[in-house]
């Protein structure tokens, strides 16, 4: 799902807007994929080893040793090949819960990277899409977190999954921004020397 340079421009426009009524600070990253999972593509390739391995077996009658190393070399290359570039099956080998872990983790890892925790107020926010895993994290700085509880970005995260479900990630961007920034006004309005202490700008890795 691709972000065009409008796109990004909307989104920027969105964290400005949000920010304008209240101290915290609002990160929205978007990630190719938390993690690479090389184990998926590697399960893959052995799955087209054995599967070419076995057509072969049935195809060919004179089978011999050197047909059977092209069948699993080539297997393998297609399995391997064909996991990588197929995000359902990715999805599916990986697993619900290695998946949960690892979008969390890139969230963790996220959030320290972009100085989120470095605000005056411990008010950062972010907003993580992981595009691979189809997920959404918000995480939320100290500050926050006392006074709103983690349920309440459950909102949050459903408009940004709506906005990707319509085909416009951005949509559900701009969408999960504004209602962050609702939230965050009633318990953390604009100081009176309030400073925009992080970008902005939609963050694209």
């Amino acid at each position: 799902m691709t972000l065009t340079d409008a796109d990004k421009k909307r989104i920027e426009e969105a964290v400005q807007k949000a920010e304008s009524t209240t101290s915290g600070e609002i990160v929205p990253l978007v990630v190719h994929a938390a993690d690479g999972y090389p184990h998926a593509d590697l399960v893959g390739g052995i799955i087209g080893q054995a599967l070419f391995l076995v057509a072969g077996m049935w195809i060919f009658p004179d089978f011999d040793y050197f047909l059977s190393a092209g069948l699993l070399i080539a297997g393998f290359i297609v399995g391997f090949l064909f996991v990588r570039f197929t995000p359902p099956v990715k999805r599916y080998l990986i697993g619900k819960k290695v998946i949960d872990t690892e979008v969390y983790q890139r969230a963790l890892q996220g959030f320290v990277e972009h100085g989120l925790m470095k605000t005056r107020d411990r008010t950062g926010i972010l907003i993580m899409v992981s595009l691979l895993e189809h997920r959404v994290r918000v995480l939320a700085d100290e500050g926050i977190n006392a006074k709103v509880g983690p349920g309440q970005w459950d909102e949050i995260v459903e408009l940004v999954l709506k906005g990707i479900a319509n085909k416009s990630l951005a949509d559900g961007l701009v969408a999960a921004i504004g209602r962050c920034g609702e939230i965050l006004t009633k318990d953390f309005p604009i100081k009176s020397d309030d400073e925009n202490e992080l970008s902005n700008k939609l963050i694209v890795e």
